[in-house]
């Protein structure tokens, strides 16, 4: 017997937005076979708070069209605790009226959100008619039968997964101008009945807009674009354009470095997990070189303590994201000597043996010696706490993709960030895919703590997403996908995640330079790992 999930699930309401039923997440709109193996997804993580943050997306665009401004609604890309939006043609302002004004009149009517199943060729003309075309784009390339569309009155929309079935779900928010458009502040993570407290995010706004600024030059802003690329041959130009304008902003880096390099003796490179840290401070090393400079390279890994002595999560287990799981005090020590020109045995940590393995090299600065360190902590003030500020030069480097599936549907960092780990993880650690979905909350975790709350302390940020590297991955990601079985408690992550990347068509990775950060996990680097 099927039934709505709503039904299944007990018609539950905020903070719960969807749910898992036999493995499989299921918008509460959905026909499903009736099951007691049911969990329920609130709005504070995951694909529970992903679900909200699409409602808000898909009632913003509603409330604009409905106020005489279609299709103007374009959802950039998270800003913290925030979701930033433009609306083309729309001062900031009035968008702030109409979209917060609405959300609250929705919410308080309930007003309900039906889906609709259109065929291929139904989508194809209501969008053409609606002229919604970045969405038009996407399906033209989809091999798929049916879409779900969502629905209020006239107004429709495909999204790239589910909505709550009607506003009333929608409770915790606050619209607000943000520069040229505007933030909508989702609930804490914490308590899903408060609202987030707004955080700085100033430099991480300035290289998102630069990244939509290398879209712009790209002509690629949506996976719509992306494919027609791809189907037109354009894809090889736009291969060699994005790597020039990474080895362009990487050689900006290091001319500055350059300029202060009498004061700065030390470059602190940090970022979440899958960033691309290690090949951006090889390229950094070889512009350096360029540059006249003597680079010397020390990675926070080696670093670690020994396995017995790192710190413990709450479920009792190693937690390896922990800052404390560094012997900070060994490599602040190591530093300073460096600086004032003593020679240190740089360590070597062994990950099979668990611990610290012998010397890696001895170490010793003259003349025009610079070092690059590399690991997740970089940023963190206690790392080198007591080392003058005008010493050090901070890079954060992290996966900030301004490619988004259309106008409504964006794709959050960490999606790109864990399909790159999930490739590299099966590629030269032989984890399955199931295993790095299963890792990935004590990774995301660590860096809500010990990583994103330093990113603001960087001088210069750099974003290493590639506008193509999806397309490229898919051809590595589906297969690992696949194999998790649906009995596996990790089988809804991994169909989201193939249903995401259902939208992009697949390239061959032929033309990716062997320097390019993607081939950090992808193979063929010529560099060392």
């Amino acid at each position: 017997m099927r039934k709505k999930a709503w039904d299944i699930a007990g018609r539950v309401h905020y903070p719960y937005t969807a749910c898992i039923i036999d493995n499989q997440l299921v918008g509460f709109h959905t026909d499903f076979p009736e099951s007691s193996n049911v969990r329920l997804l609130t709005v504070s993580e995951g694909e529970g708070r992903r679900t909200y943050e699409r409602t808000l997306a898909f009632l913003s665009d509603y409330l604009l069209s409905t106020a005489g401004y279609r299709n103007s609604l374009k959802m950039e890309h998270s800003l913290g605790e925030a979701l930033y939006g433009e609306a083309e043609g729309v001062s900031p302002d009035i968008a702030v009226e109409i979209i917060g004004r609405g959300l609250h009149e929705l919410s308080r009517s309930e007003t309900r959100i039906d889906t609709v199943d259109l065929t291929k060729q139904e989508a194809i003309r209501y969008l053409k008619e609606q002229k919604r075309y970045d969405q038009l784009r996407l399906i033209e390339y989809m091999a798929k039968n049916i879409f779900t569309f969502y629905r209020i009155g006239d107004h429709m929309a495909y999204m790239a997964g589910p909505l709550v079935p009607d506003a009333g779900f929608i409770k915790v928010f606050d619209v607000k101008r943000y520069n040229i458009g505007f933030l909508i502040f989702l609930p804490d993570h914490e308590d899903p009945y408060k609202l987030s407290k707004p955080v700085k995010r100033d430099k991480l706004f300035e290289t998102f807009q630069e990244s939509k600024t290398w879209a712009e030059i790209l002509e690629i802003e949506d996976v719509g674009h992306l494919n027609e690329a791809i189907e037109s041959g354009r894809i090889s130009d736009l291969i060699k354009i994005q790597e020039g304008l990474h080895e362009k902003k990487i050689a900006h880096i290091a001319d500055i470095i350059t300029r202060r390099s009498q004061e700065i003796r030390l470059v602190l490179i940090a970022g979440p997990s899958s960033s691309g840290k290690t090949t951006f401070s090889k390229r950094l090393k070889i512009q350096l070189i360029i540059n006249g400079l003597n680079p010397k390279t020390i990675s926070l890994d080696d670093y670690f303590l020994d396995r017995e002595l790192t710190p413990l999560d709450s479920e009792g287990q190693p937690d390896y994201e922990n800052f404390y799981s560094i012997d900070f005090k060994l490599f602040r020590d190591h530093i300073r000597k460096l600086i004032c020109g003593e020679k240190v045995g740089i360590p070597k940590f062994n990950f099979l043996k668990g611990k610290r393995d012998g010397i890696r090299e001895e170490m010793e600065l003259t003349g025009k010696d610079i070092i690059i360190v590399e690991g997740i902590h970089g940023l963190n003030p206690e790392l080198t706490e007591g080392i003058k500020e005008e010493n050090k030069f901070k890079i954060y480097v992290s996966s900030l993709t301004q490619l988004n599936i259309d106008r409504l549907n964006r794709i959050p960092t960490r999606d790109t960030r864990i399909i790159r780990r999930m490739v590299r993880d099966y590629r030269y650690r032989g984890h399955s895919a199931s295993e790095t979905i299963s890792m990935w909350p004590k990774v995301a975790k660590g860096e809500e703590v010990f990583i994103f709350p330093y990113q603001e302390e960087a001088d210069v940020m750099f974003n290493s997403a590639l506008t193509y590297e999806l397309a490229v991955l898919k051809n590595y990601t589906e297969p690992l996908l696949r194999s998790v079985k649906c009995d596996d408690e990790n089988y809804s992550e991994a169909l989201r995640l193939l249903n995401f990347l259902f939208h992009f068509m697949g390239i061959m990775p032929f033309e990716i330079p062997p320097t390019s950060i993607l081939r950090e996990f992808i193979g063929g680097s010529s560099f060392e790992y």
